[in-house]
């Protein structure tokens, strides 16, 4: 995506410098020479990411940004400043901005910054889209398949869109996005805009199955006051999802057996079978080739079933994936939420990522939404996490615990692996465990650790200078600076 920029900037030789170097990496840029231009620019031709210098005379930076808020967008805002202060960044974040950054003559932050702040965009405007339309929420080209797995799946499921009348058997882990699958080839169909019912079998008791899913007409029964129409008649046109069906039991197999074959039903208490047009999916997370040989899955129904088989690989064997599905869930939260929650910080993807994940991409949205509960500023920490999640990596990824002590609610403890870790790699914890203690307000944990913020500065780009080397290598567990906002006013 190609995002727009305007650039407000009072000197002229950094605008036209900064505006020549972005416009050389893509991006769309217009300039404002002081903040009432750049109101002005803003009111009638909004760009995606506002650039503003926060020092200007007549209206600044911080001025200009206020408005905005005040005027309630959403534009991602960056503040650029030659001579950065704690002060200012507080006041910054405090204010609603995306990022804070110093001015440098090789623009990396800024690129990095621009490039954060293109995809929350994007990542927001997918969201709204969701929420304004069931189809577009399950587009095929919006699925995250970054992964080989993923990828894989997904070329599947472009292969069987066109044809809406195939049966499909998904079959998958509890929780590894069988129901998603379905709907992507259901709305991306040429039935797309016909409804999508899904039909929970183990929840619906045996002697109330028939008259769910078939209907019933009046007298039928005692209590039956009129005719219902059943579910499979309500799909007219669409699509029935028979989810677990693995845990249906025998007798009613026998009877949807009849229906998938025959694609007609007949209402209880009613007369003769009548037409429906509809596509039956059916979804396990048993393996019914198993069941069907122990005898608790009938065999002619899973023949029926199984004319095409998708496997849905569980989250463990996605792994390329869940970062971009926790980005997903962050944003569908914070919206839920009404939190501005921009990001997810490096050691949290770091401990999202060595997680395995037995509950799948059910239990890794419950997880982004719990952090997302717990956090009070702009990025997910990894105290946001539970503890035992935070615990649940190899031993040389395990963080220290940020709960206080009972005894001792200013005691951290760090523990040391004889043999395994280093002096080096324990500062790097520890520094990572005051950061977060202190909202990631760096002055404050400066003062913790009882050295200048100056030092903590030097060892912390010096951390990110090592990880930039080790690009191979696996991510620091060190807050990056480029993700480092928080409630306290962190730089």
């Amino acid at each position: 995506m190609i995002s727009t920029i305007l650039l407000v900037e009072d000197e002229p030789l950094i605008r036209e410098s900064f505006a020549l170097r972005l416009s050389e990496r893509g991006y769309i840029v217009s300039t404002a020479k002081s903040g009432e231009e750049g109101l002005s620019l803003l009111r009638s031709s909004p760009p995606d990411i506002l650039v503003l210098d926060m020092v200007m005379p007549g209206l600044s930076g911080l001025d200009l940004l206020k408005e905005v808020r005040a005027g309630d967008l959403e534009i991602p805002v960056i503040l650029l400043t030659a001579r950065g202060t704690v002060k200012d960044a507080v006041e910054a974040m405090r204010l609603g901005a995306f990022d804070f950054v110093t001015k440098n003559i090789d623009l990396d932050e800024l690129f990095l910054s621009l490039s954060n702040a293109a995809r929350f965009l994007s990542l927001s405007r997918e969201a709204r889209y969701w929420t304004g339309r069931e189809s577009g929420r399950y587009a095929l080209e919006r699925m995250v398949a970054e992964s080989p797995a993923g990828a894989a799946l997904r070329d599947q499921l472009a292969g069987l869109v066109p044809n809406d009348r195939v049966t499909v058997l998904l079959q998958g882990e509890t929780g590894s996005g069988k129901e998603y699958v379905a709907k992507v080839l259901h709305y991306n169909g040429p039935s797309g805009d016909r409804p999508f019912i899904e039909v929970d079998c183990p929840a619906i008791p045996a002697e109330l199955f028939e008259s769910e899913l078939f209907g019933y007409e009046k007298g039928s029964f005692t209590g039956a006051s009129g005719r219902r129409i059943g579910l499979v008649e309500l799909a007219e046109g669409g699509t029935v999802l028979l989810d677990e069906i693995g845990d249906l039991p025998l007798p009613l197999q026998a009877k949807l057996l009849r229906v998938i074959e025959e694609r007609t039903i007949r209402r209880v208490g009613g007369g003769a079978p009548f037409p429906v047009n509809v596509r039956f999916m059916a979804a396990t997370h048993r393996d019914l080739r198993i069941a069907v040989k122990e005898g608790r899955f009938r065999e002619d129904l899973y023949y029926r079933l199984n004319v095409v088989t998708l496997s849905i690989p569980p989250l463990r064997e996605r792994s390329e994936d869940i970062v971009p599905l926790a980005e997903r869930f962050l944003h569908q939260s914070a919206q839920t939420f009404r939190k501005k929650i921009l990001r997810i910080s490096p050691a949290s993807q770091r401990i999202l990522r060595e997680y395995t994940y037995p509950g799948n991409i059910r239990e890794l949205s419950n997880l982004i939404e719990r952090a997302v509960l717990f956090c009070g500023g702009t990025q997910l920490e990894a105290v946001h996490f539970p503890a035992d999640l935070r615990s649940g990596g190899s031993p040389s990824l395990l963080l220290p615990s940020p709960d206080p002590s009972p005894e001792d609610p200013h005691l951290l403890s760090v523990p040391f692996r004889m043999g395994e870790d280093t002096l080096e790699g324990i500062e790097r914890r520890l520094i990572a465990d005051v950061l977060a203690r202190s909202g990631g307000n760096k002055s404050r944990a400066a003062e913790f650790l009882g050295i200048s913020r100056w030092a903590l500065d030097r060892r912390l780009k010096g951390e990110r200078e090592a990880e930039e080397s080790r690009k191979t290598g696996e991510d620091s567990p060190m807050p990056h600076p480029s993700s480092r906002r928080s409630p306290s006013g962190g730089s």
